[in-house]
């Protein structure tokens, strides 16, 4: 009974990970596509998953590399110190996610 129970989470998983992705079309050079290739030729995975994780890997460490720009205005008041708002692309990023986000969800 619980190979059965496994296998059927197993399943629920593979569903919920389906219905998260999107598919789309996009342009390589051609050189990244070799490297791709090869990737995915050395650790026995297809090029989607090989591409679908460097994009993951790239977007994070874009979205923790932008920098925390100074304000102007004060957001709040820590411990006596004044917190400023980011006056830097953060935002801006953070606000087309959830507006981008929240249109997908309703189409």
């Amino acid at each position: 009974m619980s190979n059965f129970t496994a296998m059927l989470n197993s399943w629920e998983a593979k569903s919920q990970q389906a219905a998260d992705r999107a598919q789309v079309s996009l342009s390589l050079h051609k050189h990244d596509l070799v490297k791709i290739k090869a990737l995915a030729e050395a650790y026995g995975l297809d090029e989607a998953t090989i591409t679908e994780s460097l994009i993951h890997t790239a977007i994070k460490e874009a979205e923790s590399a932008m920098p925390y720009v100074k304000g102007t205005r004060v957001i709040r008041v820590e411990e006596g110190e004044e917190v400023f708002a980011d006056a830097g692309k953060t935002p801006t990023y953070v606000e087309a996610e959830q507006k981008i986000n929240q249109s997908m969800l309703t189409t």
